[in-house]
């Protein structure tokens, strides 16, 4: 901005300006610089020039603003969260900008005014939605790199913390809920992200299972199952008794029966390595007693996968069970 006639010491030259050499950054410039002064009153005249051109601007981009808000309430209202989605970030964006010119426009009363009419009803939008909307974002990116193959561990927390967070955020803040339907297809779509999560894990311990490795089958039996319970509870949470059926029987009746196929086989396994620690430590007795349990549970495989028609596990998991049985039964005499 110019300076008054009057803003510092020093005589103007015939081109009414001067070098400043005294208390230079005081006056906003740099040691030696040369500079002009004005007429107070043109000075004063800019100025208002400015303010206005400020709350002009303000007001035009606010005015842009309530018309994207518009389009953004129809959009909440019609429940479709893919609708939602596909205006937030110019809704967002122009929210933001209004913010910023508001910030230049001179006088406490006016940004309060302007804010109160453009930023406020917007605000409120945003917040209704942007938990809503980042769990949509993040499914497809989750889905993204279950494709790929990536760990998506640390993503499936963080989509559950984004659930809690958009009930907690409607609550403390007064906020309406968005239509049933907008939750209706998050839940959806985050049955099918569990479910494809699931396919992959079932697509690799099949494999395990096809490579007759009980100590691999093992090792990795906790996890695949804990995945179909995860799963279930997903879809659990699916509107419509219809679409809970169609995805269970999608996602986790192929993966219950690897589920099933292996079951007595892994609790023979650890059963037998828990005979032999309790051997190893001594407890000869207690080890003795877990005998017992071994044929029940040879004799429920057998029963099970002839009720169920399921397939046998290669003869290999057969023979290593067998092997570690004879050990056992060695070790105890």
């Amino acid at each position: 901005m110019p300076s008054f006639a009057s803003a510092h010491p020093g005589n103007t030259d015939a081109n009414g300006g001067h070098h400043c050499w005294t208390n230079c950054g005081y006056w906003g410039y740099d040691y030696g610089e040369y500079h002009y002064h004005y007429d107070e009153s043109v000075y004063v005249d800019n100025e208002k020039e400015v303010r206005k051109q400020d709350y002009n601007a303000a007001v035009s981009e606010g005015e842009y603003l309530l018309k994207l808000l518009n389009d953004f309430n129809m959009a909440i209202n019609s429940g479709d969260i893919k609708k939602i989605d596909g205006l937030y970030d110019q809704f967002t964006d122009q929210l933001s900008y209004v913010e910023h010119l508001i910030g230049y426009v001179y006088g406490s009363d006016n940004r309060s005014k302007l804010s109160q009419k453009y930023v406020k009803p917007s605000k409120i939008a945003k917040e209704r939605t942007i938990y809503e909307v980042s769990q949509l974002r993040l499914l497809s990116q989750i889905n993204s790199y279950i494709n790929e193959d990536y760990d998506v561990s640390e993503e499936f927390s963080k989509l559950d913390r984004l659930v809690k967070k958009a009930a907690q955020i409607k609550k403390s803040g007064g906020y309406n809920a968005l239509p049933n339907s907008v939750n209706n297809d998050l839940r959806y779509q985050e049955a099918l992200t569990y479910g494809n999560y699931l396919n992959k894990k079932a697509y690799y311990f099949s494999q395990l299972i096809g490579q007759g490795d009980i100590y691999q089958i093992n090792e990795e039996y906790d996890y695949f199952v804990k995945q179909i319970q995860i799963t279930e509870a997903k879809i659990g949470k699916v509107s419509g008794k219809e679409n809970r059926d169609k995805l269970g029987n999608r996602f986790i009746k192929s993966a219950k029966i690897l589920k099933e196929r292996t079951i007595y086989e892994v609790s023979q396994f650890r059963l037998l390595q828990n005979i032999e620690n309790l051997y190893y430590s001594g407890e000869e007795t207690e080890a003795r007693n877990n005998l017992s349990k071994l044929d029940r549970l040879k004799e429920r495989a057998v029963a099970i996968k002839a009720a169920g028609g399921y397939k046998n596990l290669p003869a290999t998991v057969t023979s290593d069970l067998k092997d570690k049985e004879d050990l056992v039964r060695y070790l105890l005499g």
